[in-house]
């Protein structure tokens, strides 16, 4: 996978036009069928701290990294992979989906919208097993260009603030041992999450948790209180959360759902890392 990255390194941003952006809701389209790893599952429900025995929401698109990656670093596509902000990542259909038997991951772009820093761009992960499909999730990427063609819808900020009612549910704590832990674990080796010296080479002042990690904390946190029980979940993310951190839940009951958001704890000024809903 570290591979994969410094090739997207090298890879010069394409051509953005309009027929462009508009072919890549049509092609490219990857998939892989993906067998099954019960001592890989194991040890990622461990680092999570997932505890039920349904599938974390997460693991398949975290199995599918490698795919969705290749899509991003395709020739057909004009974004450049070094550099791409995760902003937002929605799981809305995981309940039936299982870890003991094959699944056939197909991963393609969806929409493109304009962003005042550039252009943001949808990555859908889909999964089937034995003919039915059983998962579906979309991470929503920022790809930073000056050039950004007319015609695009603009893209809506995610999140809220939670009120004063918000409880804390939790509390977390991430250091460098467990980061480099879940980026092999998840084949995550973007350099800015493995060590201080590597993320300085990219604008960090020290390495970054994985979104994909501190979320998947939260989720089997907010499980925990009570069941998912298949419901969407909608995660934004605010702002990098450097190691080593500590860091609290928050949550608030909705008549549809639940609201939360994680803080950093201990610091003067506290910060939101995270955002998101379960609806």
């Amino acid at each position: 996978m570290l591979g994969l990255y410094l090739q997207a390194g090298l890879k010069k941003p394409g051509s953005i036009t309009p027929v462009v952006l508009e072919g890549l809701q049509r092609a490219p389209v990857l998939w892989q069928t993906f067998m099954p790893r019960p001592k890989h599952y194991e040890r990622y429900c461990q680092l999570v701290n997932w505890q039920a025995a349904e599938v974390h929401p997460f693991y398949w698109q975290v199995r599918g990294l490698a795919l969705q990656l290749r899509l991003l670093a395709h020739q057909k596509s004009p974004f450049k992979l070094l550099g791409l902000v995760h902003l937002t990542n929605r799981v809305d259909l995981y309940k039936e989906c299982r870890v003991d038997i094959p699944c056939e991951l197909v991963a393609r772009f969806g929409e493109i919208y304009q962003h005042r820093r550039g252009l943001v761009v949808e990555v859908i992960l889909t999964g089937t097993q034995r003919g039915k499909r059983v998962y579906s999730a979309t991470g929503r990427y920022l790809m930073r260009t000056a050039h950004q063609p007319a015609g695009l819808a603009a893209y809506t900020p995610q999140g809220e603030e939670l009120s004063d009612a918000a409880q804390t549910l939790a509390q977390m704590s991430f250091s460098g041992a467990m980061v480099r832990r879940y980026a092999r674990r998840s084949k995550d080796m973007n350099p800015i999450h493995l060590s201080t010296l590597t993320a300085k080479l990219f604008g960090f002042k020290r390495a970054i948790v994985h979104g994909m990690y501190s979320g998947a904390c939260v989720i089997s946190a907010l499980n925990r209180q009570s069941a998912l029980a298949g419901q969407a979940i909608d995660i934004a993310f605010k702002r990098p959360m450097f190691v080593p951190a500590q860091a609290r839940l928050l949550v608030e009951e909705e008549a549809q759902g639940r609201r939360f958001a994680l803080v950093s704890d201990g610091q003067p000024n506290e910060e939101t890392y995270l955002t998101g809903r379960i609806d």
